[in-house]
C-alpha cells in the first residue's frame, strides 16, 4: 500500500477513533462486570457448599449488581435507573432543546459567514438537522410538561 493512500485514509477517517474506543471500554466495562458478578457467585456457592453463611455484604453486592425492576434506587443500576428516569423529564428535554438550538444558531451563523471555501453545504445541512432535533426537543418539553399528571 502506498504512504499516501495510508494517509489520505486516515485523514479521512482519523475520527472513527472515537466510537470505536467507546466500544472497546464499554465491552470492556462489560466484562469487568460480569467477571465480578461470576466470582461473587463462586464464592456464594463456595460458603453454601461449606454449610456456612454468607455474609451479608457479599449477598448485597450481587443484590446491587441484578437488574432491580422495582423503585429501588440503590446500588450502581440503580442510580443509572434513577438517572434515566429524570433525563426523559421536561426539564431535560428543555435543556437539550435549548442547547441544540445554540449549537443550529451557530452552525448557522458559520454556514453564513463560512471563511473556509467549500464548508457552507455540509454546515447548513449539521444547521437544518440541528435544528429539526431542537424543535423535536421542544416539542417533547411542552408534551411532557402538559401531559406531566395524566
Amino acid at each position: 500500500m502506498d504512504t499516501s493512500t495510508v494517509q489520505d485514509f486516515f485523514h479521512s477517517y482519523w475520527w472513527l477513533i472515537f466510537p470505536i474506543g467507546g466500544f472497546i471500554f464499554a465491552a470492556w466495562d462489560r466484562w469487568l462486570s460480569y467477571q465480578r458478578s461470576r466470582d461473587a457467585l463462586d464464592l456464594i456457592k463456595t460458603y453454601s457448599a461449606q454449610g456456612k453463611d454468607v455474609p451479608p455484604e457479599l449477598l448485597r453486592q450481587v443484590q446491587d449488581d441484578a437488574w432491580d425492576d422495582d423503585d429501588d434506587y440503590r446500588g450502581r443500576r440503580g442510580r443509572r435507573a434513577y438517572r434515566r428516569y429524570y433525563r426523559h423529564g421536561p426539564y431535560w428535554q428543555f435543556r437539550s432543546a435549548i442547547y441544540t438550538g445554540a449549537i443550529a444558531a451557530a452552525f448557522w451563523v458559520a454556514s453564513q459567514y463560512a471563511f473556509v471555501p467549500g464548508t457552507v453545504g455540509p454546515f447548513r445541512v449539521v444547521a437544518i438537522i440541528l435544528t429539526c432535533i431542537a424543535a423535536a426537543n421542544l416539542a417533547l418539553a411542552l408534551l411532557s410538561s402538559s401531559f406531566k399528571g395524566k
